[in-house]
């Protein structure tokens, strides 16, 4: 499988919050860096046991009842994988003006390092609308 389809599979994992298929499309020592944005404003980074965790923890569909990725640009070697996307998750709660039902939107910019035919790290620099005010 080449560095792209591996990226596909497991974004589409993770949207569909499954970690039965996420989890061997990622290294053991995988990696995943957020810049500072609207939910995280100071970043951070999260070993492969956090990272599984918050996909369980997402998988509960408490704060979004579903999410997806609509693809950009790409571009793709053979250890890595830079994918431009727009991300919409919709709301199973209240956040800021945001309600159950309503559409949270990011602009995103994923980078995916790639090492023996699984993703190594991801590094995500996230842009989201405004959800504080309608």
């Amino acid at each position: 499988m080449n560095s792209l389809d591996l990226v596909k599979q497991y974004v589409l994992a993770v949207e569909q919050f499954d970690l039965a298929a996420a989890e061997p499309l990622m290294g053991e020592g995988m990696t995943f860096t957020e810049l500072p944005n609207r939910i995280r404003p100071k970043g951070g980074t999260d070993d492969r046991e956090a990272m599984l965790a918050g996909l369980a923890k997402a998988g509960e569909r408490k704060m979004l009842s579903s999410q997806r990725y609509i693809w950009g640009e790409t571009i793709e070697t053979a250890d890595r994988v830079v994918v431009e996307a727009r991300w919409e998750g919709t709301m199973a709660m209240a956040l800021g003006a945001l309600q159950p039902g309503d559409t949270m939107v990011a602009h995103i910019c994923m980078i995916f390092g790639i090492s023996g035919g699984k993703i190594a790290w991801q590094r995500n620099y996230d842009c989201y609308e405004d959800f504080a005010a309608k």
